[in-house]
């Protein structure tokens, strides 16, 4: 056959691609929760798309064993190998050093466990397909070893009861199980017949079909007027029609059926049974003897479990028995609540996806932080670090085990050296910024501050246990290093003991104040024998007595009040005349220059103008230097004695009524610029 060899060949590759990125209701699939961890493998259950537009698959959970409690480990084990090897104590799973690859630590890494727990995710968190098999008992388990992306189950999972069991019929073994086998007959005798049906009606009767129906039509009358006389029916059947319609119903039929036959079909007796003294016969089917309550219980039951009758009565219905619930589980078929909600199930599958496809997933970042607090260098950038040992990105990612790498881009390190885990994981919201001692230890830098606040706060039992035992505990040793951790089994199995009873406790975690001893008893016990109140220690003076001879005594007074003090001749030798003292404190003009170390400037332009004297003095109250600027364009500081006198304001009253109308920001501008016109 000919071909044409001038058409392009189809690309295979993008078609193989496109297919390992389509996915489809039923595939299993890695789901990735966390940057550092495995992927969590899932089953997509149904593919929905939300109001704004993403994609989000409904999957069924399985766990591997790092994800189910440490104390079902072992149960596994035993499943699988008849003993228990692993400690339950032991956290091999995190110790993230590489183990031997045994066949037992493969079997480990490839077993998953079943779950009924159902969760939405985003598919843009799919990284890629696997299968999910049940583990065969005649096939090995080394097939499922051979095989890339294959994993194998055989116990089911359940995280709200946290158990582990099989996902397989358990043979029925015990007296619970066995059949009663009855006694033997004598020879001779023949076993008694036992009647396993019975008759209800019988086609070989003296009535004819019309009299048959005619008893019907009295029978649904009757009915009629049973429901028209009862409380309950007149409340849901409020009307003539209704009550009618549900006397028409097959019970009232079957009731007109079994009272011919019980009265061999003598219409007299029949109808008279109809009516008896107490009253017109009612007839209730499960339809119409359910509540509306009980009725929205059912269906929601049914959209949950399906039609498993026994989930149904147990978590749902236990007040019904399995006759009613079937029952009416039939009749509610034929109902239109049950055709419209077929309808809604149409509509919904129709918006339902059937597949989603989902581009392959570039990393973006090329260092995470590790489940311990570590950081793993990815790619390209294990290259600075010559020195350590590089594993398979992806062989991690999938199965959780540690095999060398064979490319560049497959491989990462683990660099531990700025592990801060045993400060960040015992105490959540700590984040300690780079440049703290804790993380550089080399760095001068002493700056080590939060970017999120925490408080400890810890348990009354924890709070008894430092009173009980702080001398075993070191409890300033850990209180200068609280970095390092502490042995919280050690300190409960120490102070368990000691702490008997509640009461204990809450008195070890009661405050009580210190009460301390007044300073007058302490100086009797150090040997103070003076009872006498000393003169220093009495507050008030006229309480005490005048002295003869007053060493110091208080000069005399002006007519304000004011002291008047001796003038006491000065010992400085070279003391400043008044001239001096007067030229010292003159006013000067602006021009003027005080006399520094360095050269003296030009000021304008006349000459310069030096000053004979040095600033030695304290600066008086209200005096302040001032920068100000010389003719020339020079700034130059004004020496305190060069000021000019104080000033002040004085506000009148337009201006504090005109502060009452000035914002509280407008304000603050006027105060730091007040030489600015509002």
């Amino acid at each position: 056959m000919p071909t044409d060899h001038g058409a392009p060949a189809p690309n295979t590759n993008n078609t193989s691609n496109n297919n390992n990125n389509m996915y489809r209701i039923g595939d299993y699939v890695y789901f990735e929760n966390s940057a550092a961890g495995a992927y969590a493998v899932r089953r997509i259950e149904e593919l929905t798309k939300n109001q704004s537009g993403n994609v989000e698959a409904r999957v069924m959970c399985f766990y591997r064993r790092n994800e189910v409690p440490s104390s079902l480990v072992p149960l596994a084990d035993k499943h699988h190998w008849g003993e228990v090897d692993v400690d339950p104590d032991s956290d091999e799973e995190e110790s993230g050093v590489p183990e031997e690859e045994t066949d037992r630590v493969k079997h480990k890494q490839r077993e998953l466990f079943l779950s009924r727990q159902i969760e939405t995710l985003p598919a843009t968190l799919i990284r890629g397909k696997c299968s999910v098999t049940l583990l065969s008992e005649v096939e090995e388990v080394s097939s499922y070893l051979k095989r890339d992306d294959a994993f194998f189950y055989a116990l089911v999972y359940d995280p709200t009861q946290k158990t582990l069991l099989a996902d397989r019929g358990s043979i029925r073994i015990g007296s619970e199980f066995q059949a009663q086998v009855p006694a033997m007959l004598p020879a001779g005798t023949k076993p008694a017949e036992k009647v396993d049906e019975e008759l209800i009606w019988s086609p070989n009767n003296n009535l004819k079909e019309d009299e048959i129906n005619q008893f019907i039509i009295i029978a649904r009358s009757v009915g009629t007027f049973a429901r028209a006389l009862d409380c309950s029916s007149s409340v849901k059947q409020p009307s003539l029609h209704m009550s009618a319609a549900a006397a028409s119903r097959d019970i009232t039929v079957f009731h007109a059926y079994q009272a011919l036959h019980a009265h061999n079909y003598d219409l007299s007796s029949a109808m008279s049974s109809l009516v008896p003294g107490t009253g017109p016969v009612l007839c209730r089917d499960e339809m119409e003897d359910w509540s509306s309550a009980e009725a929205s219980l059912f269906e929601e039951a049914i959209e949950k479990y399906g039609k498993d009758f026994n989930d149904i009565k147990k978590d749902f219905l236990p007040w019904k028995s399995m006759k009613n619930i079937i029952e009416y589980f039939f009749m509610w078929k034929t109902t239109d609540r049950y055709v419209q909600q077929k309808r809604i199930k149409a509509l919904e599958s129709e918006h339902k996806l059937k597949q989603v496809y989902v581009p392959a997933y570039t990393r973006k970042t090329t260092r995470v932080t590790g489940p311990q607090g570590e950081v793993m260098v990815l790619g390209r950038d294990c290259d600075a670090y010559p020195n350590m040992s590089k594993y398979s990105w992806s062989q991690y990612k999938k199965y959780g085990r540690f095999i060398p790498a064979v490319t560049t881009e497959d491989c990462f390190i683990i660099d531990r050296s700025l592990n801060t885990s045993k400060l960040t994981q015992h105490r959540p919201g700590l984040v300690i910024e780079p440049g703290s001692m804790h993380l550089m230890k080399g760095s001068p830098s002493k700056s080590g501050k939060t970017r999120a606040a925490f408080f400890l706060r810890t348990t009354p039992l924890m709070r008894a246990s430092r009173r009980v035992g702080k001398h075993n505990l070191l409890l300033k040793h850990y209180a200068r290093k609280p970095n390092e951790l502490i042995d919280i089994k050690g300190v409960r199995a120490k102070a368990s003991p000691l702490l008997a009873g509640e009461k204990k406790v809450r008195n070890l975690c009661t405050f009580k104040a210190k009460v301390r001893t007044h300073m007058s008893d302490i100086c009797v016990r150090l040997g103070q024998t003076d009872r006498c109140v000393q003169e220093w220690l009495v507050l008030r003076p006229e309480e005490r007595p005048a002295p003869a001879k007053e060493a110091f005594p208080r000069p005399a007074k002006r007519s304000d009040g004011s002291y008047i003090y001796e003038k006491v001749p000065s010992s400085v030798p070279d003391a400043p005349t008044a001239a001096r003292q007067h030229m010292l404190f003159k006013k000067r003009a602006y021009e003027e220059k005080p006399v520094g170390e360095g050269p003296s400037a030009k000021l304008g332009r006349g000459g310069t103008q030096t000053r004979t004297y040095s600033v030695n003095q304290v600066a008086p109250k209200g005096k302040i230097a001032m920068l100000t600027r010389a003719p020339g364009g020079q700034k130059t500081v004004i020496s305190w004695q060069d000021a000019p006198d104080d000033l002040f304001y004085r506000a009148s009253a337009q201006t504090k009524k005109m502060r009452k109308h000035m914002s509280v920001s407008q304000l603050r501008k006027a105060a730091r610029k007040p030489f600015r016109k509002i």
